[in-house]
């Protein structure tokens, strides 16, 4: 205990004792005076009742104390320092530390800047909020006279620092460093401590293969695995937890904040779905410390907003929910997407439109409202590319197709457009056009399999085809980033080439164009009659 100076004064109270009563709180000793027990039985059962609240609040604090026995650090040529133990709370981190006199002394100083701080790695977890006292907690910077009186050599006296907030669980390794003040004073640091400090709040994944085996359990489109787009952030999954959703941790880039308090499995947040059908999280940011914010799952990417802003991610696994989405909500039965033709009755579109039907039909044959029954012949998962056969007996064939399929790949900068039947419920079931450039020849996260495209593309287009300025078809659309301008995707067609070619046969594909030379209505009123409204159950 720390004081400057301690005694009794003039109370009026008449005959005067001192009663001490000593409780631990934590390893805090809080020292209580009780006056004159025959005049002031009411003053000491305040005290009895206090007392015992205090030793209830006690009980009631999580603690966990790790005790050291370092060597000395050399503090200065007439005292030496060393941590003596970390005691973690729910409420902060108690750190004690004792100094030791290299010779007599009339007084032994102790300071510690309000600049001190309790790290994992260069990550600042906590700020010093001060000294313990039997005043409470103190400001103890330079100049504040904290210590002791006529110290003889090699006394031992111990303090205690309290730094405020929550220590992240799992976290074994931590310094407390004291950058000083603006005149460079600074008191003790010590590095590199390792503490008791057990694993909390997280899920036994050891792998994200095995996270991935618990999504394909439970892929009810929400649960899966996300990538922040601006590619600083954390890679999380959500999972469930018994009837609730997790967000967990997988991995994260070199300069993600805290990174050394993260690993596998860790809870990222904890969903509780509201009436407004947003899930309300408790959210641990990069330091571990936990806000709350609001999440909205659209079956293609997730949004995580809170007081400080927005952050999006887009879902990357599976491959088989959709990318860009179908036309409704996860829970509903019913889906859509968009195919072209190739020769024989095939039609390409994307392995994530097709997956689970039970039931495909096909309408906008030759610009028909009719509805054609079809089924899957082969898909390719890994690129997300599915061919498929028109089965109903009234097919009559599509005719001369009138566009090549090429197999070449495109230039950035060269112009494109996409033809498709996005967002149907809301837009309804007429062919829509958008148009762009080729952004890049690499898609989402460097992806080679497919384009950066800057045409707009919604849920519903997946599946359809990317156009060259000469009405080839050049790229299979498959993905779109929800509410990021010009930035959709389109796996390149030599991926649809080798899957015709170890499927069917080559002649499936078709490579007679007709349309080049005319204008892009005059290309689009022709092609619009090979392009298809999928709908799946």
């Amino acid at each position: 205990m720390l004081t400057l100076c301690h005694g009794l004064c003039g109370t009026g109270f008449g005959d005067i004792f001192l009663i001490e009563a000593n409780l631990n709180v934590g390893n805090t000793k809080v020292m209580y005076s009780i006056l004159n027990l025959k005049k002031n039985k009411k003053l000491l059962m305040r005290f009895l009742v206090f007392s015992l609240v205090t030793v209830l609040f006690t009980i009631s604090i999580y603690s966990q104390t790790t005790n050291f026995n370092s060597a000395w650090s050399t503090g200065s040529s007439v005292q030496c320092g060393r941590l003596k133990s970390i005691e973690i709370r729910n409420d902060g981190v108690i750190a004690t530390i004792e100094v030791k006199a290299l010779k007599a002394l009339k007084r032994l100083e102790i300071f510690s800047t309000s600049n001190t701080y309790i790290l994992s790695g260069n990550t600042r977890l906590l700020q010093l909020s001060g000294l313990i006292t039997d005043r409470g907690i103190v400001n103890c910077g330079y100049g504040t006279n904290w210590g002791w009186s006529n110290v003889p050599l090699g006394a031992i006296q111990s303090y205690q620092l309290f730094f405020k907030g929550t220590l992240p669980s799992g976290t074994s390794t931590i310094s407390i460093v004291d950058y000083g003040d603006y005149n460079g004073a600074h008191g003790y640091c010590f590095n590199n401590y390792q503490i008791n400090n057990p694993r909390r709040n997280y899920l036994p994944y050891q792998s994200e293969f095995t996270v991935k085996q618990h999504i394909d359990q439970n892929n009810d489109g929400v649960c899966g695995i996300y990538e922040p787009i601006d590619d600083t952030g954390a890679k999380l999954a959500c999972v469930k937890k018994g009837n609730e959703y997790c967000l967990i941790y997988l991995s994260s880039p070199a300069n993600y904040p805290g990174k050394s308090l993260w690993q596998i499995g860790d809870i990222k947040a904890t969903l509780r779905m509201t009436a407004s059908g947003l899930m309300k999280a408790d959210w641990y940011r990069s330091d571990k410390s936990a806000i709350t914010s609001y999440v909205a799952f659209d079956g293609v990417s997730m949004t995580a907003v809170d007081n400080t802003g927005e952050t999006k991610y887009l879902k990357t696994y599976p491959v088989s929910s959709p990318t860009i989405g179908s036309n409704g909500s996860q829970e509903v039965s019913e889906w859509s997407g968009t195919g072209f033709a190739l020769n024989n009755g095939y039609i390409v579109t994307n392995f994530h439109v097709v997956e689970d039907a039970s039931e495909i039909t096909i309408q906008g044959v030759n610009g028909s409202s009719f509805e054609y029954k079809a089924s899957v012949i082969e898909v390719d998962k890994k690129n997300d590319l599915a061919l498929i056969k028109i089965t109903d007996s009234r097919f009559k064939g599509f005719g001369n197709i009138p566009y090549a399929v090429k197999e070449t790949t495109c230039d950035v900068g060269a112009d494109i457009f996409v033809l498709g039947y996005p967002l149907t419920s809301y837009m309804g079931e007429k062919i829509k056009l958008t148009n762009g450039i080729i952004s890049s020849k690499s898609g989402f996260k460097d992806d080679i399999t497919t384009y950066q495209i800057s045409a707009p593309v919604q849920p519903g287009n997946s599946g359809g085809p990317m156009f060259d300025k000469n009405g080839n078809v050049v790229g299979i659309v498959n993905a779109g980033i929800p509410d990021a301008d010009n930035v959709g995707y389109a796996i390149k067609t030599t991926y649809l080439f080798n899957l015709i070619k170890s499927s069917v046969s080559a002649s499936v594909i078709p490579n007679n164009n007709i349309v080049a030379g005319k204008s892009l209505p005059e290309k689009v009123k022709i092609l619009q009659k090979y392009v298809f409204y999928i709908k799946c159950k």
